[in-house]
């Protein structure tokens, strides 16, 4: 079994994840940031590729655990086109059914697994 001091943040970079991965690399966690456009090593924040979509090399992460944390999904910040609407529920969707589908596969799964998405501030104007 791997490490129970990591913790995965699946879409780790906006502004929750962001906080998030600090917090945990200031309590001594190991953090692994899953992103489409992973950045240079950060300390002890590691981001890694994923495209949310399909299962790849990220998941072996996950194997012994402590906590999966998804926060990935597509900004709410724009038109809600039906375009726009489609790619905001399929990034979340997608996103959790994947992360699904690797820990199914794990001998040590996490011990969590939480689910977050965004909650819009703006005007409903349908």
């Amino acid at each position: 079994m791997k490490s129970n001091r990591r913790i995965i943040l699946a879409g780790g970079r906006g502004f929750l994840g962001a906080v998030l991965a600090r917090h945990f690399e200031m309590g001594g966690f190991e953090v692994f940031v899953l992103t489409r456009s992973p950045a240079v090593a950060k300390g002890a924040i590691q981001e890694v590729f994923w495209d949310g979509k399909t299962v790849g090399n990220w998941a072996g992460l996950l194997e012994g655990s402590l906590a999966v944390i998804n926060l990935a999904g597509r900004s709410v910040d724009c038109r809600y086109t039906p375009r726009n609407r489609r790619l905001i529920l399929d990034s979340r969707v997608d996103s959790t059914r994947v992360l699904g589908q690797a820990i199914e596969r794990c001998a040590h799964p996490p011990r969590l697994w939480l689910n977050s998405s965004t909650a819009t501030i703006y005007r409903h104007t349908f």
